[in-house]
């Protein structure tokens, strides 16, 4: 870490008025950032931060976007995310030359406060008790509600395109990965199962103009449990907004429903009735209480178990790309990821008319409320 290190004392000297970092750590778990933590001095005591050093794939605007994000739902009293630290110029992004391993020009680089609380899951770890899963369900209507507003900045915007336009391009994309198989596992995982993928896209890009009309605001779009932090069984901070953008509302909620509520296995064997019903319960009561949010419309209840099967064609396609992108990837521990999502799509094709009643029950308790 030792060009980093120098790197970071430059940065936070050229860039801030904080005073001299004294300790820096990185922060292992993300998958597309590195992070680090930095302790400052702050009168007697010591302030700690969090330093986020972008992907070199990013995209400048899309930083910008996050940012006014970030921003206003702090704005509107969300504060459950971290604040940005502002660098001495007003902006909220730093460059320097990249360092080792990181490949591109430059780097950027965005500091922000440190939440508190404990990171108790992964995106994998479902196992969140009853009070975790409604309070998570709570701050997701919070986050929409909050996003009410909010209005992006000339030139800032997600370049991932919003999930209707998006979808139809798995077609491709999948195809693509096909040609690329070989004889590891998950190439043997893509080609024995890539007919019912092929169908549950077709049936996907059918919902379009069945669409037209939901509620579009601001989504997280990567609502999962490691990308919480709780304390006391209740969630008191979030994190990870890159990849937020403007989309369905249900989509973000039929994406929370898929990482939430799965079970993981070495197959997959669907998603928890129980948890299901509890986050969806949860999520509309808080949107009832709230003005700029509105429960479920009639709309979205009847194609919530579509959504459900886009959500996971999207975790998907994020699955198979990271593995057939990546130079020598681990074929073992993508295989893990692969095959759950693979086993969730057959088994929400399978299981359609339950899914649909348990959403019916769901909205029944709800309206009895």
């Amino acid at each position: 870490m030792g060009q980093v290190t120098e790197i970071i004392h430059r940065l936070m000297e050229e860039n801030y008025d904080l005073g001299k970092v004294t300790r820096i750590k990185e922060v292992a778990g993300g998958y597309c950032n590195k992070s680090y933590a930095l302790w400052m001095p702050a009168n007697v005591h010591t302030q700690r931060y969090f330093l986020r050093l972008y992907n070199p794939n990013v995209i400048y605007n899309e930083i910008l976007f996050e940012h006014a994000l970030l921003n206003h739902l702090r704005s509107k009293g969300f504060t459950l995310a971290a604040a940005i630290v502002e660098c001495r110029n007003g902006e909220t992004v730093a460059h320097t030359p990249p360092p080792e391993d990181h490949h591109g020009p430059r780097a950027f680089w965005a500091l922000f406060e440190f939440l508190k609380g404990d990171d108790k899951y992964s995106w994998t770890q479902t196992n969140l008790t009853d009070k975790e899963f409604s309070s998570a369900a709570e701050i997701l209507a919070h986050l929409h509600h909050c996003g009410h507003g909010f209005q992006k900045p000339p030139g800032a915007d997600r370049a991932q395109p919003r999930i209707m336009q998006f979808i139809p391009t798995f077609k491709k994309r999948f195809a693509a990965f096909l040609k690329k198989t070989d004889d590891r596992r998950c190439d043997r995982l893509l080609e024995d199962n890539f007919g019912p993928i092929r169908e549950a896209l077709n049936h996907a890009v059918s919902f379009e103009d069945r669409f037209q009309g939901m509620p579009q605001i601001p989504i997280h779009c990567d609502y999962h449990p490691g990308n919480l932090k709780f304390e006391d069984e209740k969630v008191i901070g979030i994190f990870d907004f890159d990849w937020s953008k403007i989309d369905y509302r249900l989509f973000d909620v039929a994406l929370g429903l898929i990482y939430i509520t799965s079970h993981w296995n070495d197959q997959a064997i669907g998603l928890k009735s129980d948890k299901f019903s509890l986050f969806l319960n949860t999520y509309n009561q808080a949107c009832r209480r709230l003005a700029h949010i509105s429960p479920m419309t009639a709309q979205e209840r009847r194609y919530l178990v579509p959504m459900l099967s886009i959500a996971n064609l999207y975790v998907l396609n994020w699955e198979l790309a990271e593995f057939y992108d990546t130079p020598e990837a681990d074929d073992n521990a993508h295989f893990m990821f692969i095959d759950h999502n693979i086993g969730l799509l057959e088994w929400i094709a399978s299981n359609e008319d339950e899914l649909k009643q348990w959403a019916v029950s769901s909205f029944n308790i709800l309206d009895h409320i």
